[in-house]
């Protein structure tokens, strides 16, 4: 709740009546595009969200996140769902708290709307029904609409292919498919799980791994590589206008420092 609304957060931490300064329980850290260039975040709660179509395992995911039983019955997630738990990465090293964010699929257009739509967003994972090739393909267009409004908007983020239901016969087609496209924008191969089976493949541990590591996993569509090439050309083109430039300068000058010379001679 402190991470959806830190004045709120802090207004209980008041009411409930914090022993220190309630100011001095929230620590703001640094802004992800700086993690990004540091290659490293120095965030200990992180938020991921969670796309996918409907019927794909979204909510089978975060419930297992939280300890829920499995359950076959399904109920459409109609508004956005949240939750959180503490994950310890392998050795005990270090816990991190993560937030599971699900975006009902009808909700994505409207959320990815505005420039910052984001900026909040630690790492994104795009779930789908592996037995279900529609799934599948409806799960790549959400990551490739991402993906896009990250290049578009400055806010790149980490993504992740999570193909649920593994206890299925999987679709060849999507197995193929998602692989392919994993390899093709730059991301980790896909993490198949299986909730029913409580088979997690350590997909919580695997999210905060690449969550914390905000340089690597971060698609590259096929026009964000093209802008990328064009914007070295450019940049290429003004470094060799300057040095011409400069080169021009300079040999203004020896002119002029010769043709003194011999005026100064005759």
């Amino acid at each position: 709740m402190t991470l959806l609304d830190p004045a709120a957060g802090l207004a209980n931490l008041i009411y409930v009546r914090y022993a220190g300064d309630p100011a001095s329980a929230l620590h703001v850290t640094r802004r992800r595009r700086l993690d990004r260039n540091k290659q490293q975040s120095q965030r200990n709660v992180l938020q991921c969200y969670v796309f996918g179509p409907r019927k794909g395992g979204k909510s089978a995911l975060l419930n297992a996140f939280i300890g829920r039983p499995f359950s076959e019955r399904h109920t459409a997630t109609t508004t956005e769902r949240f939750a959180a738990n503490v994950v310890e990465q392998q050795g005990g090293t270090r816990k991190n708290i993560l937030i599971m964010r699900e975006v009902p699929e009808d909700s994505v257009e409207r959320l990815l709307s505005t420039k910052e739509s984001l900026a909040a967003c630690d790492i994104a994972v795009f779930v789908y029904d592996s037995s279900d090739e529609s799934s599948w393909q409806r799960a790549r267009e959400l990551l490739m609409k991402v993906a896009t409004r990250g290049e578009d908007t400055g806010f790149e983020v980490p993504c992740l292919i999570v193909p649920a239901k593994d206890d299925l016969d999987p679709s060849p087609m999507a197995v193929q498919e998602s692989t392919r496209v994993s390899q093709d924008l730059g991301i980790e191969p896909p993490i198949p799980v299986s909730m029913k089976l409580g088979d997690s493949n350590n997909v919580f541990r695997r999210i905060v791994a690449a969550a914390q590591q905000p340089h690597l996993s971060v698609p590259e569509t096929e026009a964000g590589r093209n802008r990328k090439h064009y914007r070295q050309l450019v940049n290429r083109s003004l470094m060799f206008a300057s040095v011409g430039a400069a080169v021009a300068i300079v040999g203004l000058a020896a002119y002029r420092v010769y043709v003194a010379r011999r005026n100064a001679s005759s």
